[in-house]
């Protein structure tokens, strides 16, 4: 084997493709066996078995590790190099308060391997750090972008249609006995909201292709897998996914509404076979999520209007109850925080579960907002270089709105559909937990940002 002629960049981009499209998808049947999950170097204990979570991670661990021996030959025998920008500068900062936070962990094992179920520790932030590298640094051609996104979405539409069963109760895989009764869709997800996560993501991708597409025979399927995400979406019930969807779609709306008014029967076609899919789908449920969107404005109002101390406490979703017994845990490890996955060891929860007028008693380990998160477990330097490294991704997003707005090409839109998905996952993220089980997605998409950027940049300076 020639080592200098290989395709580097079509091996890298065929890994890409696994992590994103088939990790997603391995889900097996739920068996009544006990595993043993080391929790400490020398302490075992027996834990339910994980049929969700572990197969993914370590699906990734090994892909991740194959991929490294792939860029390391890339790098050895092709001479790439990368040119150091304010987004691996802030990625590898980051990267180095996470490993500072895991060595100076008074949980040094958990943070190195994460919560059994949960599994977030600093082998799945090395995961997340190289497969953001690699997609935005180490995919150069458009057609490995393209190829990307087209097995995305065909994963996606699997994930969508076996969410629908589940929907309607016709569930072909067993369930373990914490979902056995769950009515909203989770798919091979775990729970709702980490479907709604991730679906909001493709969601957001295949409607910006939808509009700006221009062949009739893939707008039609744009606009089909688009309905399709969408009816998933609302068959998971979840209220922070669909504000993050609701939120990019404002300002994608805001930036093109000419590009919108002119294409308005496009337009309209997708409005309303959207009402129709929410109405149908709401509808099948007694209308369980309209009145869990209601219920979140009441909550709204409770707590911006209401002068009691306890407002908070009054208001139907504990999250903002959460939130208030999180932040201030920002500031006892303000530096290097608790270690990665160790939310749980800092969260006050003999006051948290005081206010359960059920007496039912709660093990909270995750702050349910993604940023808490990381500030609370990683420390404060590593949120604020991750809201660097999302502010320059906004940054250039943002130029690929206006460049798309004064001309129409393949690259702005596809950087345009990108960043909404990158809106719709970081406004979500304000209300949801980050899960082995979408996170390699989100930042794959993170990196095809500045792997977009980069292209453009590129076929400018060839000009």
């Amino acid at each position: 084997m020639n080592l200098k002629s290989q395709n580097y960049e079509k091996l890298i981009s065929l890994i890409l493709i696994v992590i994103v499209t088939v990790t997603p998808l391995l889900y097996f049947p739920y068996f009544e066996k006990g595993e043993p999950y080391r929790i400490d170097f020398d302490k075992t204990v027996l834990l339910r078995y994980d049929n969700i979570y572990k197969p993914k991670i370590y699906t990734t661990y090994y892909l991740v590790v194959l991929l490294v021996i792939i860029l390391g030959l890339k790098i050895r025998y092709k001479k790439k190099s990368i040119k150091p920008d304010i987004n691996n500068i802030s990625v590898t900062l980051f990267f180095l308060f996470t490993i500072l936070s895991t060595f100076f962990s008074n949980h040094f094992f958990r943070s190195i391997y994460g919560k059994p179920f949960r599994w977030e520790g600093l082998i799945t932030y090395i995961s997340y750090v190289l497969i953001f590298i690699t997609a935005g640094y180490f995919i150069a051609k458009r057609k490995f972008l393209k190829s990307i996104i087209k097995y995305l979405f065909i994963s996606a539409s699997i994930l969508s249609v076996y969410g629908l069963l589940q929907f309607y109760g016709l569930d072909f895989i067993k369930r373990g006995p914490i979902r056995e009764n769950w009515q909203r869709a989770f798919a091979t997800f775990g729970n709702p909201n980490f479907a709604a996560s991730y679906v909001a993501i493709v969601l957001s991708l295949s409607l910006v292709l939808y509009i700006y597409n221009g062949n009739k025979i893939r707008m039609y399927i744009y606009g089909l897998i688009s309905s399709l995400f969408f009816a998933f979406l609302i068959a998971t019930s979840t209220r922070s996914a669909l504000v993050g969807f609701f939120v990019s779609t404002i300002i994608f709306i805001a930036f093109f509404y000419r590009f919108l008014r002119n294409n308005i029967k496009k337009v309209l076609i997708i409005t309303l076979i959207f009402i129709i899919i929410f109405f149908i789908l709401d509808s099948d449920q007694q209308y369980y999520y309209s009145d869990r969107i209601f219920e979140m404005f009441r909550d709204v109002k409770t707590i911006t209007v209401s002068e009691e101390q306890n407002a908070i406490e009054r208001a139907g979703t504990l999250r903002f109850v959460l939130y208030k017994y999180s932040i201030p845990l920002l500031f006892e490890k303000p530096i290097l925080g608790s270690g990665p996955d160790t939310f749980d060891y800092r969260f006050p929860h003999r006051e948290y579960n005081k206010l359960m007028q059920d007496g039912s008693l709660y093990l909270v380990d995750k702050a349910h907002n993604e940023y808490l998160q990381i500030g609370i477990t990683l420390g404060l330097p590593a949120l604020l270089f991750y809201l660097l490294l999302l502010a320059n991704i906004y940054k250039n997003g943002f130029k690929a709105l206006k460049r798309l707005k004064n001309q129409v090409s393949e690259l702005n839109i596809y950087h345009t559909a990108l960043f909404m998905a990158v809106i719709t996952y970081t406004v979500t993220a304000l209300f949801n937990i980050s899960v082995v089980s979408v996170a390699p997605i989100f930042w794959a998409v993170l990196g095809l940002n500045v792997a977009v950027y980069r292209m453009r940049e590129q076929s400018e300076n060839n000009i």
